[in-house]
């Protein structure tokens, strides 16, 4: 039943040639899904989530990513994935350098991005695939996987519920 409306409220936006879903992830879709999460309980499947945006959408010490990370939480971040266009990742763990990521969009490399982007090769697939430095992840300026101007960040905080 997750998947099923993460994969039917995601994707909704128009890409090249008005195909449905290329455009990838409107920031309305992550809203709908995680109030749907947060409403959305079984015996063994109960998740908390919190949307944040603005400035409080980076990672240090006392950011609420940063606590949602250290409590195994996730956090669905926008990046920008170009200059212009948007794209989510989804953070799992932090250390002093880096962010650690799942991108649901699977690459080989990341070119130009000296050594601040690192594609990473996971054998089970769940992992993280990808790191970020967490100096060039937390820019507020338009570069490829930086969160970009604070009017663009926004995070869904998603947390386990026992």
């Amino acid at each position: 039943m997750v998947i099923r409306h993460i994969y039917l409220h995601c994707l909704d936006t128009v890409g090249r040639n008005a195909r449905f879903g290329i455009g990838g992830t409107s920031k309305y879709a992550v809203r709908l899904v995680g109030n749907w999460l947060n409403s959305y309980r079984m015996k063994s499947f109960a998740v908390r989530t919190e949307f944040i945006d603005g400035e409080s959408v980076r990672i240090d010490r006392e950011s609420k990513i940063n606590q949602c990370l250290e409590q195994e939480g996730v956090a669905l971040c926008n990046m920008l994935l170009t200059k212009t266009e948007e794209h989510y990742l989804m953070a799992s763990k932090a250390d002093d350098k880096w962010i650690y990521c799942f991108d649901s969009y699977r690459r080989s490399l990341v070119r130009g991005m000296h050594k601040n982007v690192e594609v990473l090769n996971p054998e089970d697939g769940r992992s993280p695939n990808l790191r970020i430095r967490q100096t060039w992840f937390n820019q507020s300026v338009n570069e490829r996987f930086c969160l970009g101007p604070i009017e663009l960040g926004e995070s869904l905080l998603i947390w386990r519920v026992s």
